[in-house]
């Protein structure tokens, strides 16, 4: 829980960690930092992206959070039902190990493309895990689309 006055640390930054031969891979230090100062707690839960060939991580509250929109919905809605099959299905629960590490399964490290050089970028409250070449290519491409947007927000 977040003290009173107090602004909450988010997922923000990108950090390269390289995955070793079991599929184990560190979660960057400020990244473990900010799931124990916002959500008090090392409850990771690691899924496919749906829209992106990458992984997405997410504090148990915030999965808990998705899960209760996706309940809300129509269970026989098809874009519902598509987002479980290839989202909730996929997702892990993981708790760091003592050096900050968790095992990536050959089925996620599959879908997102990771060899051995992992990008994690920080979307506030939740981060992506892309493999390294992979994340280049999305970030050329989101920073070509934002070349001629009005970015006043």
């Amino acid at each position: 829980m977040v003290e009173r006055g107090k602004a909450a640390s988010m997922f923000q930054g990108e950090f390269t960690n390289n995955m070793d031969e079991k599929g184990r891979v560190n979660i960057p230090a400020p990244f473990r930092d900010a799931l124990q100062k916002s959500y008090n707690e090392g409850t990771l839960i690691v899924a496919r992206d749906a829209q992106s060939p990458c992984l997405r991580a997410y504090p148990l509250r915030e999965w808990n959070r998705l899960l209760a929109k996706l309940g809300a919905m129509p269970a026989n809605d098809r874009v519902v039902l598509a987002f479980k099959r290839a989202v909730v299905s996929s997702a892990l629960e993981y708790q760091p190990d003592k050096q900050g590490r968790i095992l990536i399964p050959q089925t996620l490290r599959n879908h997102a493309g990771i060899l051995k050089s992992t990008v994690f970028a920080g979307l506030n409250d939740t981060f992506e895990i892309w493999d390294a070449l992979a994340w280049e290519k999305q970030l050329a491409s989101s920073l070509a689309l934002l070349q001629d947007q009005d970015l006043s927000f």
